[in-house]
């Protein structure tokens, strides 16, 4: 076995069709495109103007065993006053040789960058995939969540990483129920003078774009690993989601005329990736594909937030019972993920609405 750094165009085409190979015969795994993870990992995309990042490949003689990504994040660094290093796009047979020299090639690159600590999995970002999927391997992911194999964990810790923050998804079916308490709350919190909801104006999207990056910066800018949306890290979720952004899964809560929180809810696309297998070449896969795209029957919700200075005035209770209200009643059922475990409030809040606790990932750290 060998581990080699990438360093051409067809040892990273071989980086991005690992885990294609590695989990082909899985029936939940789903990859995203190639072409879109080829433009994330391209060098010239901007989240890597504030960030740098070295790609490994294990090898057993020609064949790829397993995949790691080390990089620093400056961003999140300088946001953080912190001084550490992450891994992601982790991949790898079930094999702790393979895991292990891995994470040796990936601390190593890491040591050299003056980094004291890994965290991980991170692809690359909070704002990007997150996490490792450590419960509940019998069902596919939602769309940009992560689905692996239960060995995972146990390559990770046996690595010497170990557990720093749980991130929690939640689940609710149009037939679940509001607890009467929160009913009550909401419609207390309702009749406050001044409030309005609206959809996104989808014709105006950067507009939208600009105030709900505003919001979103502002409503996370105190949680754990959160680093703000630049403009350009916005256009580019902006580009992501426009195609297949749907009116009914948005809004914008106002007071007074005044943007105070939002969300954004979106298809669970990965019934259509899965379809397609990475690739748009193939015609067949490409028609089953729209058909599946047309029946989707279940979401995602991907943000929310509520500015600070309008907090404790029930706002995020207003946009969870609007999203179930508005947006599980169109799609039959919705994941509302993620939140981090120790945020009681929002946990709280989400339990009310019917929403129950399915899915659990996990964000590993390592001194070095």
């Amino acid at each position: 076995m060998q581990i080699k750094e990438i360093s051409s165009p067809a040892e990273l085409n071989a980086f991005i069709e690992f885990p294609f190979t590695l989990y082909k015969d899985n029936p939940y795994w789903v990859g995203e495109l190639k072409a879109d993870t080829r433009h994330l990992l391209d060098e010239k995309n901007p989240f890597w103007a504030s960030a740098s990042r070295a790609l490994f490949m294990a090898y057993e003689g020609e064949k790829p065993v397993g995949r790691i990504m080390a990089l620093v994040n400056r961003a999140h660094n300088e946001y953080h006053k912190e001084n550490i290093g992450f891994f992601g796009f982790f991949d790898s047979i079930n094999d702790e040789k393979v895991s292990s020299a891995l994470f040796q090639a990936a601390q190593g690159w890491l040591k050299k960058q003056g980094v004291e600590k890994m965290r991980g999995p991170a692809n690359p970002s909070s704002n990007h995939v997150y996490g490792l999927l450590v419960d509940s391997f019998d069902s596919m992911p939602a769309i940009m969540m992560p689905y692996n194999f239960a060995y995972y964990a146990g390559l990770i810790e046996k690595a010497g990483l170990t557990k720093v923050k749980d991130l929690l998804a939640f689940y609710r079916t149009k037939d679940d129920v509001f607890s009467e308490r929160f009913l009550k709350v909401c419609a207390r919190c309702e009749r406050a003078k001044g409030i309005t909801l609206r959809r996104l104006n989808l014709k105006n999207i950067d507009e939208e774009a600009e105030i709900i990056r505003k919001i979103y910066n502002a409503a996370w800018a105190e949680n754990w690993g959160f680093v703000p949306l630049t403009k350009q890290g916005m256009a580019d979720i902006v580009k992501e989601l426009k195609p297949i952004i749907r009116i009914e899964g948005t809004c914008v809560i106002e007071e007074n005329g005044v943007p105070a929180g939002f969300y954004i809810c979106i298809p669970n696309m990965n019934h259509v990736l899965k379809i397609l297998r990475g690739s748009l070449k193939n015609p067949w896969r490409v028609l089953k594909a729209l058909w599946a795209w047309k029946h989707i029957k279940d979401a995602r919700l991907i943000m929310l937030g509520v500015m600070p200075e309008f907090r404790k005035r029930g706002l995020d209770l207003i946009l969870i019972k609007h999203i179930v209200t508005h947006g599980v009643a169109v799609w039959n059922a919705a994941e509302l993920s993620w939140v981090l475990e120790d945020n009681a409030g929002m946990i709280r809040g989400i339990e009310e609405c019917g929403c129950h606790l399915y899915k659990r990932y996990r964000v590993y750290q390592k001194d070095l």
